[in-house]
């Protein structure tokens, strides 16, 4: 039996359409290409490719976490602070009041306004004795006969004599120009006259330097006059 031609054939089947090829997509493809060729390139030749440098941390990152840095700022912070509660309690000299030359005192010094002054005008004389600084001492009077006064009653020919003298009995600079006053003598004062007896003060370090009357004048406190106290 013969078959019969193209009968054993199976019919063709239509031929799905081409797809389309996205152009971007083409153009990442053939960078691709050229990038592997590149890379050949380099390794048949030994010119292979170097990774990237990392970047160095930048320099302020590895001071912010530095110990070091928040050591040294918390240190610097805290020796601010009491700088300044030192200023604000116990005054500023004013180098402007004082004699800059052998002439001595030409004038007297002024602590700060209330509440603080008056305590700063005492507590300065304190620390100008504690390290024997006898023109700021003395500049804090305002009269020459308060001087004196203060002078005499340490057997004293002047008042710088005194504060030397003075000086020799302190035993510890820190403790004495750290002197401590009571609550009440903290309070803004209602008169403008007060007396401070270093009796009711906390001093250590060395002797207890009398009683003193702080004055306002203008802005600032000065001692108007002086007497020995009678705790010693």
């Amino acid at each position: 039996m013969t078959d019969e031609p193209g009968k054993d054939l199976a019919p063709r089947q239509p031929q799905p359409p081409a797809p389309q090829v996205d152009p971007e997509q083409l153009k990442q493809f053939q960078e691709f290409q050229r990038f592997q060729e590149f890379q050949r390139y380099q390794e048949a030749t030994g010119q292979a490719p170097q990774p990237p440098r990392q970047q160095g941390k930048r320099w302020w990152l590895v001071v912010l976490g530095s110990r070091i840095f928040w050591r040294t700022l918390f240190f610097v912070l805290v020796i601010g602070s009491v700088i300044w509660a030192y200023n604000h309690f116990f005054g500023v000299d004013d180098p402007g009041d004082i004699a800059q030359d052998s002439g001595g005192v030409t004038g007297p010094a002024q602590g700060l306004s209330s509440p603080a002054g008056l305590q700063g005008t005492v507590g300065m004389f304190y620390k100008h004795v504690s390290f024997a600084d006898t023109t700021r001492a003395c500049t804090l009077f305002l009269r020459d006969d308060t001087r004196q006064k203060f002078a005499n009653a340490y057997g004293a020919s002047d008042c710088a004599d005194a504060v030397k003298t003075l000086k020799t009995k302190v035993t510890s600079v820190d403790k004495f120009q750290q002197v401590m006053f009571p609550p009440d003598m903290l309070k803004t004062p209602t008169t403008d006259k007060v007396t401070i007896d270093s009796c009711a003060l906390t001093v250590e370090g060395g002797p207890r330097l009398g009683s003193f009357v702080v004055e306002k004048i203008k802005n600032g406190w000065v001692i108007t006059d002086w007497s020995p106290s009678t705790c010693g």
